[in-house]
């Protein structure tokens, strides 16, 4: 075993042998992206077949934020038969910037309209299947300037619902958030805002 070590480690962390790629296995094609049945070997050595879903474009996720806290879109989402509460996200067109992708597909799914869009870091929504990170973005927004959502035409919206910071926990507690995207950009963007109020503050969390 091989041990990652970093200045924001606590101590050496073991990391696991890899599964090599013995052969690239394209099993289907559209114009989001590939599906791929690998040839792979275990680190045992045994040989199997790995499944992995590669987007054809960059993937971003956006986190709403304004005076009444975070704005979030209920989505119809067709593979588990039900209605999501999440925050925007999609990808990039063509040569889009990954900050002008998150801002436009805000818009489109939202109608509000950003005044600044920061990075807040990269996730990866699921790593047993999904080959490409998502970029979470947070962006400010004034609801005086919003306009009229406009969904691409497979997607199936409600207007923004907002939650406050104070009604967030209950929210979770009570599951009305699952989506694995939205709550790993929520707890990355809270975790980031909490390390700068720190810093301003001069203490350091533990």
């Amino acid at each position: 075993m091989s041990t990652v070590t970093g200045p924001r480690s606590a101590q050496a962390v073991d990391v696991p042998a890899p599964i090599r790629r013995v052969r690239e296995v394209a099993v289907f094609r559209n114009r989001f992206g590939t599906l791929f049945n690998d040839d792979v070997t275990a680190p045992s050595g045994a040989p199997g077949q790995y499944l992995r879903w590669q987007w054809n474009q960059e993937g971003v996720v956006v986190v709403p934020v304004g005076p009444a806290g975070y704005a979030l879109v209920t989505s119809y989402r067709y593979p588990i038969g039900a209605a999501s509460l999440e925050f925007p996200r999609g990808g990039t067109e063509g040569d889009e910037e990954l900050a002008a992708a998150a801002a436009r597909e805000l818009r489109e799914e939202t109608g509000l309209v950003s005044e600044t869009v920061r990075p807040a870091g990269i996730i990866h929504a699921d790593t047993g299947i999904l080959a490409a990170p998502i970029h979470v973005f947070v962006a400010e927004v004034d609801v005086s300037t919003a306009e009229s959502a406009r969904p691409e035409v497979m997607e199936s919206v409600t207007e923004p619902v907002w939650v406050s910071p104070e009604d967030l926990p209950r929210w979770l507690s009570e599951g009305r958030i699952t989506c694995g995207v939205t709550l790993a950009a929520l707890t990355l963007v809270q975790a980031r805002h909490a390390a700068l109020a720190d810093e301003r503050s001069g203490t350091v969390s533990v």
